[in-house]
């Protein structure tokens, strides 16, 4: 019998990614067509800047369901100890 997926095994299996300036309206068409509730969200050279929960999308969705996800996204910064000149 097939266990159920967890989140990590879902979203790797289906490489899809929002970018900043995707609306929250598609984010939730596209949590749904996967059936996921956590998104990453890609910068221009493809690296993490963020997540968006479906918690992120229904907390702003009466302010407006077209605003861009880099609204209301968790961002992601850089690990310590990789900024230029850090020891």
């Amino acid at each position: 019998m097939r266990q159920k997926q967890t989140l990590a095994e879902k979203l790797s299996s289906i490489e899809v990614t929002l970018v900043p300036s995707d609306t929250l309206l598609r984010a939730l068409r596209v949590m749904e067509r996967y059936r996921v509730c956590l998104l990453p969200v890609v910068g221009e050279a493809g690296g993490l800047v963020g997540l968006i929960s479906k918690a992120h999308i229904l907390s702003a969705w009466g302010v407006d369901p077209l605003l861009p996800v880099s609204l209301v996204m968790a961002a992601c910064g850089r690990p310590r100890g990789e900024c230029l000149g850090a020891p």
